[in-house]
């Protein structure tokens, strides 16, 4: 063996040698932590009667929220999931589609379309659907590539205004909306950003989930991929809801388009999940 071969073998073997010792000492770390206790928030005892699993499902009219306090069994608690963004005039616009889909204005992004145009592609506002959630657990799911969507949620999400902390749950994969909330309003629930799902899955690789100080109050992931059998599947994986599921903290996950994949979910240890339309609801509840 040459000399040269050698000494990259050496160094090699090194390197790895600092490697293992590195996680042993990182793993010890993890064990030896204590757990912290999860925050006993109301919003909780709200979505989660009896601990029931929480169904939550995405509107887009007010009148969709009105009969789903008649939709709660005995094995599961109903409530809503609203996709906000922030319109042109600063108003705050219920819509799944980054686009308005119909009217004069087709094809605009919402972020820049007036009151008048979102009115006119069938979007409702934020405010429109506050008596129709009155004590009905809802998570907020903010979606802004434009600064003023945390300001403009704070102006109705207070106990004595529009929108109760009590009944509702914000969730944003983008961490500053979280961070900018959760710094002016440290008494609200929160979800967890897509950075938080991606560092949590990349220690749970390494066996070393244990070491993340989560900020976040639920774990929820609303990204989705597509499996070989033409179906959706939460990107999330087992090792980050075990994490999740040992530090006590609520694991959602969706949209689930079909009862068998709310199923699925549900069986495998999903504490809520974000339902589509009104037809799986109706399938999971009877």
């Amino acid at each position: 063996m040459s000399r040269s071969l050698s000494s990259v073998l050496i160094v090699i073997g090194s390197l790895f040698a600092v490697f293992f010792v590195t996680w042993l000492y990182l793993r010890g770390r993890v064990e030896s932590k204590p757990i912290k206790a999860p925050f006993e928030h109301p919003f909780l005892a709200l979505a989660h009667p009896e601990k029931k699993p929480f169904l939550m499902l995405r509107l887009a009219a007010p009148q969709d929220a009105i009969a789903l306090a008649a939709k709660a069994d005995k094995s599961m608690s109903v409530g809503a999931w609203l996709d906000v963004r922030l319109g042109g005039e600063g108003q705050l616009v219920i819509s799944v589609s980054e686009l308005l889909k119909s009217g004069t204005a087709a094809g605009k992004p919402v972020e820049i379309a007036t009151r008048a145009e979102c009115r006119e592609a069938g979007l409702f506002e934020l405010l429109d659907f506050a008596e129709a959630l009155r004590n009905l657990p809802s998570v907020f799911n903010l979606i802004s590539r434009r600064p003023g969507l945390s300001n403009k949620v704070l102006e109705i999400w207070a106990p004595e205004k529009n929108f109760s902390i009590s009944s509702v749950a914000i969730q944003s994969e983008s961490d500053g909306t979280l961070k900018e909330l959760r710094e002016a309003q440290p008494r609200g629930f929160y979800g967890s950003s897509q950075a938080t799902l991606i560092q949590m899955e990349v220690l749970a690789n390494l066996n070393l989930e244990g070491l993340m100080d989560l900020k976040s109050d639920l774990l929820i992931s609303s990204t989705e991929e597509l499996r070989r059998d033409g179906t959706y599947t939460p990107r999330v994986r087992d090792a980050t809801l075990k994490e999740a599921h040992r530090r006590g903290l609520k694991r959602y996950a969706g949209p689930a388009r079909n009862a068998e994949i709310a199923k699925e979910l549900l069986s495998l240890g999903y504490d809520g999940l974000i339902i589509e339309n009104r037809s799986v609801l109706d399938s999971l509840t009877h």
